[in-house]
């Protein structure tokens, strides 16, 4: 019995055995990561169906008529049409389950969400057609309870709502899409339901043959190469296993000796073992070398890091340094909740006037030009060019606190640099530019931030141009 043990615990057993369980649950978890990818890509475009089928229902939907729709019944031309056209549209998207028109409302009671029955046509357990009988519009129906707390979104311009509903064993994706008049006042919601079941089936049984023809495969592929390394593997990997143990690195006459010893194994099997050997082999070689120059190497890291992190031109942050810069903000925002900083966006102004005009040259010089007054302004914080013309500071502390006198001293530097006259064009220094704070309550990343001051850097861009037109 210990005689077997010994031998089931050899690297030509184990290995084997490893290589196959492990290939089989990566492949099983592989076609289980793929089969949760099938149904989340299949989910997303049966919704982006849904979406195009409402937008459509919408504008097909004319808002005045709801009214006359109700009070007709099916008795009017107008609302036969619409129905005839939802017919059309029904047929065009075959997973359509149900496609109707409701108007929303809340029970101030319960507080459930109420539809008025304006539109519905659905599908049978056979997949008929089955129209809104008369009996059936203006029926108040109660909506399933998942859409409880989104009522708000259901009636608000370009909040659409769906949700995966099981209702009687179905999977159903329902969309909701509200309708406003002319006067963006809510009117009702157009929504449809797509059915997953069959999605869902196909996927299984895609999944179930691959993951049969994945495995078959993966034995099949073990068992040759167990027949093939049992003869070119194992024993160099002996010979290379015995040398190495014999090792020492005491002095540099055993690391040489060590080097012989395994040049001395001589090993040529035609195969990746080769290329393990020679990289020992090599390795040992080098590990002297890399030891000596370790520190050189540092050096040259160092130096490395430091032209990312600056920009060539103005020697301000980089774009890389703003990017970790950011990130290391985001994580203090999670962390820290008496965190204070604010952002300013610059946008130099006219900078493609001055390269078509005078040549890229001077525009460098404007660039720097610019980049001067805003570190001449914020001397105590992080300056970074983002862009070829975009700067972007970071106020913390003394700056934050002094914030809004420094975006009154930038204002008034870059105003008299552009009023002076006296100078060349290119030496007539313009940006525009603005500045958000951070709000804890309702800023959750340092992107939110950024992009209200480049919406009030924008709002300032188009102030400047409406005053002073084009450039010169």
């Amino acid at each position: 019995m210990k005689k077997i043990a010994r031998k089931l615990m050899t690297l030509r057993i184990r290995i084997p055995i490893i290589f196959v369980v492990s290939l089989l649950i990566l492949g099983t978890c592989i076609i289980g990561v793929s089969f949760r990818r099938y149904e989340n890509i299949n989910l997303d475009k049966h919704v982006l169906m849904a979406e195009g089928v409402t937008r459509l229902m919408a504008e097909r939907l004319e808002t005045d008529m709801i009214d006359y729709y109700l009070e007709n019944n099916y008795s009017s031309e107008e609302y036969r049409n619409l129905i005839s056209f939802y017919d059309i549209l029904r047929d065009s998207y075959p997973d359509v389950r149900h496609m109707y028109v409701y108007r929303i409302s809340k029970d101030e009671n319960s507080g459930s969400i109420l539809g008025e029955t304006i539109v519905k046509i659905e599908k049978d357990i056979t997949g008929e057609v089955s129209e809104l009988g008369e009996e059936t519009i203006g029926d108040i129906v109660i909506a399933p309870s998942v859409f409880s707390d989104d009522f708000e979104r259901m009636t608000i311009k370009n909040e659409c709502v769906w949700h995966i509903v099981e209702s009687d064993g179905a999977s159903i994706v329902t969309y909701v899409r509200p309708v406003l008049d002319e006067d963006g006042n809510y009117v009702c919601s157009a929504c449809v339901d797509f059915s997953l079941n069959a999605m869902y089936a196909k996927g299984v049984d895609f999944i179930i043959e691959l993951l049969v023809v994945v495995n078959a495969v993966i034995i099949g592929v073990l068992v040759t190469i167990n027949l093939i390394l049992s003869a070119i593997l194992f024993k160099p990997l002996n010979r290379m296993t015995k040398c190495i143990e014999a090792f020492k690195f005491d002095s540099d006459e055993d690391r040489f000796n060590n080097v012989n010893s395994m040049e001395e194994l001589n090993i040529h099997v035609h195969n990746e073992i080769d290329e393990l050997y020679n990289a020992l082999v090599m390795s040992l070689k080098d590990s002297a070398y890399y030891m000596s120059n370790f520190n050189r190497a540092k050096t040259e890291i160092n130096k490395i890091s430091e032209t990312a992190y600056k920009d060539p031109l103005t020697r301000v942050g980089s774009k890389v340094a703003y990017d970790d810069a950011v990130s290391k903000l985001q994580a203090e925002m999670a962390s820290n909740p008496e965190l204070q900083f604010a952002i300013v966006m610059i946008d130099i102004n006219n900078l493609k006037y001055v390269n078509d005009t005078y040549g890229h040259e001077r525009g460098d010089e404007y660039i720097k030009g610019c980049s001067n007054i805003v570190c001449n302004i914020y001397k105590k914080s992080s300056v970074y060019r983002i862009g070829g013309d975009e700067f972007v500071v970071i106020l913390r502390n003394v700056d934050y606190f002094g914030r809004n006198m420094l975006i009154d001293d930038l204002e008034y530097e870059f105003e008299k640099a552009y009023e002076n006259k006296s100078v060349s064009e290119y030496c007539r220094y313009s940006a525009s530019f603005g500045m958000s704070d951070y709000n804890r309550t309702y800023d959750k990343s340092v992107e939110e931030v950024f992009k209200r001051a480049d919406k009030y850097m924008y709002e300032y861009k188009q102030e400047f141009k409406k005053a002073n037109g084009s450039y010169r």
